[in-house]
């Protein structure tokens, strides 16, 4: 006889980004009840498991009204919920646990996990999540009602009653399995996290004529057809998954960069620009307490839902003599509440002089120790900072300054340092120094350069190799070197960041065409190369 199924679909009112959200409309019916039809469109029993408190009545009332059953529980244990629902179950069979704000998974998908986790015969099975042939929102676990009551009688942390699983994955291993048929749905989003994701979502389901039968990969294609999302950005190995086109946000916080005519963004250029790192699907955003506003308004966009898509970089304060490990946690405590997080995937010190002051790398290494940053590093101008700082294994994070006519690290003891330490994320800026490269005889250069004479022989060069632009030619030398995990490029608007990120995906020069370019182009002046030394 083969186990029963139940699925249990976790729902509530509080929800601390989108208050309410599941009673929210989508195709002329609140939300929870749409995530429960579907889950159940295949003939499996779908359970609601809401809390006890008076403000969840109404999404009871509204789930009777709809035909749904419902079970209730305490609100802040979740996982006693889900006990309460698998009553009358027997141990070995299966309760698949669904959420509200995700509409997508359909009968099918529970049929399949289920199939799944008979198939492997443990007793935990999950889908979704990071698996990048899934959209965000496609998910759902299974696990036996046994191993549902041996984790209710033995966790006891609220981490793991509130999520319900943790204590299962880490008993019984996490087993992660896929859905057949699945399409490029890479970075797609089909959640209802926030407003936009709700307004997305709606307007694409009010069109589906039946919108509780249709076939999960038919929404998925809908939603993909929907949306602005350009192809995934290349990303190499990194351990941070950064993709190799960063967006450098100091020209949100202040006017920036030689070739910057329009000053400091307004609020809906900054919201453009912001839209365009999720429409390209970088990864990162590099910022620094030293940035004016940039944090602050980064944090703006991050609580209204940019951080599902992008993590954040940040640096320290530059630090003045005597100032030392306070000062930096005095810092990073700033930049965390401006940024509105309690963790971060990098933190750098501005100068890499600071690394070396009084407890700062200590003080650093600690974040990566208690969860606070995945990785921490220095900013850096120099190639022999660059050596000191790989040397010191609490760095897992450096940013230089690297471009088409700087050769200094491309020296055999740099390239020696850095294949010791393939594991650091290497971040370039400068790529087009400051601007002056893409723009040419249009900007201002430095007294120390004569503009009009690079530019023609980057111009050359662009012709010689069939590049698109000099940004192409500056991007393509850059990326053609295997120890560049990423460049970081600022914005102004929304059509830079889109620009740039096209010509990210374009190939990088082979190593051959490397050295045309150093054959064409000499190498600028460090007085040049160096934008920290221009006055």
């Amino acid at each position: 006889m083969s186990a029963r199924v139940q699925v249990v679909l976790q729902s509530r009112l509080s929800s601390s980004r989108l208050p309410g959200k599941a009673l929210l409309s989508v195709a002329g019916r609140p939300m929870v009840v749409l995530a429960a039809q579907r889950a159940g469109n295949a003939g499996h029993p779908v359970l609601v498991a809401t809390s006890d408190q008076p403000e969840d009545d109404v999404i009871a009332a509204a789930c009777a009204g709809a035909g749904v059953a419902v079970v209730r529980g305490p609100l802040d244990d979740p996982l006693a919920r889900f006990v309460l629902a698998a009553e009358g179950l027997a141990d070995e069979d299966v309760v698949v646990r669904l959420t509200a704000d995700n509409v997508v998974p359909d009968g099918d998908v529970v049929g399949q996990l289920v199939a799944a986790l008979a198939a492997s015969g443990q007793q935990y099975a999950r889908l979704g999540g990071d698996d990048p042939a899934l959209p965000y929102g496609v998910a759902a676990e299974a696990f036996t009602a046994g191993l549902l009551r041996a984790a209710d009688a033995t966790a006891t942390s609220a981490f793991e009653r509130e999520h319900v699983t943790p204590w299962m994955r880490e008993r019984e291993g996490d087993l992660r399995t896929s859905l057949s048929g699945t399409g490029d749905w890479s970075g797609l989003r089909c959640t209802v996290d926030t407003f936009d994701d709700f307004v997305a979502l709606a307007r694409v389901l009010g069109g589906v004529a039946d919108p509780v039968g249709a076939d999960w990969r038919a929404l998925c294609d809908l939603v993909g057809a929907a949306t602005d999302l350009r192809a995934p950005l290349p990303v190499r190995d990194n351990p941070l998954g950064q993709s190799a086109l960063v967006l450098g946000t100091v020209q949100l916080g202040v006017p920036y960069g030689a070739a910057n005519t329009g000053g400091l963004p307004t609020d809906a250029e900054v919201a453009a620009v912001l839209a365009a790192v999720r429409r390209n699907r970088i990864t990162h955003l590099d910022t620094a307490r030293g940035y004016g506003r940039s944090e602050e308004r980064l944090g703006a966009a991050l609580r209204r839902g940019l951080s599902e898509h992008a993590s954040v970089v940040t640096k320290v304060l530059p630090l003045t003599d005597g100032q030392g490990a306070d000062a930096a946690r005095a810092s990073i405590a700033t930049s965390l509440r401006l940024l509105g997080t309690s963790s971060v995937a990098a933190v750098l010190t501005h100068r890499a002089a600071d690394w070396h002051r009084p407890g700062v790398a200590d003080e650093l290494a600690g974040l990566v120790a208690d969860g606070t940053a995945r990785v921490v590093g220095a900013s850096l101008s120099t190639p022999e900072e660059l050596v000191a700082l790989l040397a010191d294994p609490r760095c897992g994070y450096v940013q230089l300054p690297f471009n088409v006519l700087d050769r200094r690290w491309l020296a055999p003891e740099v390239q020696e340092a850095l294949a010791a330490r393939p594991d650091v994320v290497v971040t370039v800026r400068s790529a087009y120094l400051q601007g002056l490269l893409a723009a040419g005889t249009a900007a201002r250069w430095p007294a120390v350069a004569d503009g009009a004479a690079i530019t023609a022989t980057l111009d050359r060069a662009v012709e010689a190799l069939g590049r698109t632009s000099r940004a192409d030619l500056c991007l393509a030398y850059v990326l053609a070197h295997p120890w560049v995990t990423s460049v970081v490029a600022g914005a102004e608007n929304a059509a830079q960041v889109d620009d740039t990120a096209a010509l990210v995906h374009r190939p990088p020069l082979t190593a051959e065409e490397v050295a045309l370019v150093h054959d064409l182009v000499a190498p600028g002046p460090l007085a040049l190369v160096d934008p920290s030394t221009w006055s």
